[in-house]
């Protein structure tokens, strides 16, 4: 049976930037194809900014909502507390939906750096560039768990309670509902989508440095294991 060693994609093979730009909807379904995609001109840009027009939406949607969460949830809060925290959020609320998808980019550039750092010490022939430009075009299934998010949140968006509402469960988490803090945080983000880009951006990586799947996991493993730290952090200092 072939093995993503046995076909590396060419460091020196471009795809041209239309075959770069249809080749990133392999994204879903083939990794090697989405590796040879990596490789074209700009394929990097366009993947992000369907990412990053789909987290200004759904930035632009949730705002609200966690307004009105936090006017539900005043108990115990004095009035001019509640004032001045619902005052702040409205103010942020209209200019935090463009200033997280500069997070979401410099993020992406960290982890890409980090990825490429792991895979050089494992011996796998790699580029920043090119592992930059992979993980933004498997970033497009995480558009599809932002799209998702906005379906379930606007079908229930009059019975929100609290802030862990705001993410909605696509894995394990859904039979654990009660569920709060660091292990729900570790439920929720491995979510379906969440594994579904690991694995596609895993074995799009092999093909992309001609070695073995275990080194392209291994290699990949900061790319989840840092948002998720990140994630649990928060999850302990979220309230409701």
């Amino acid at each position: 049976m072939a093995t993503p060693s046995s076909y590396p994609v060419e460091q020196d093979a471009r795809p041209s930037l239309a075959s770069g730009i249809t080749g990133m909807f392999n994204a879903f379904v083939d990794p090697a194809a989405t590796a040879k995609a990596a490789k074209a001109p700009l394929s990097w840009l366009w993947p992000l900014l369907i990412l990053c027009v789909a987290v200004i939406l759904l930035t632009m949607f949730t705002g609200p909502l966690s307004i009105n969460i936090m006017r539900q949830n005043q108990a115990g809060m004095p009035q001019q507390q509640l004032d001045q925290t619902i005052h702040f959020m409205e103010m942020s609320a209209k200019f935090t939906p463009f200033i997280v998808p500069i997070f979401v980019v410099l993020i992406s550039m960290a982890l890409a750096g980090l990825v490429t750092l792991t895979a050089s010490m494992l011996s796998m022939r790699t580029k920043f560039r090119d592992v930059f430009a992979l993980m933004s075009v498997c970033s497009l299934i995480s558009v599809l768990q932002v799209v998702a998010t906005y379906f379930v949140l606007n079908a229930k968006k009059d019975d929100l309670a609290s802030m862990q509402q705001l993410q909605p469960p696509f894995g394990l988490d859904i039979f654990f509902s009660e569920l709060k803090g660091p292990l729900f945080a570790i439920l929720n983000y491995f979510s379906l989508f969440q594994v579904w880009y690991l694995v596609i951006f895993g074995l799009a990586l092999a093909y992309l440095a001609g070695s073995s799947k275990g080194k392209a996991f291994a290699a990949i493993t900061p790319a989840w294991l840092i948002p998720l730290l990140f994630k649990i952090v928060g999850s302990i200092f979220q309230k409701g």
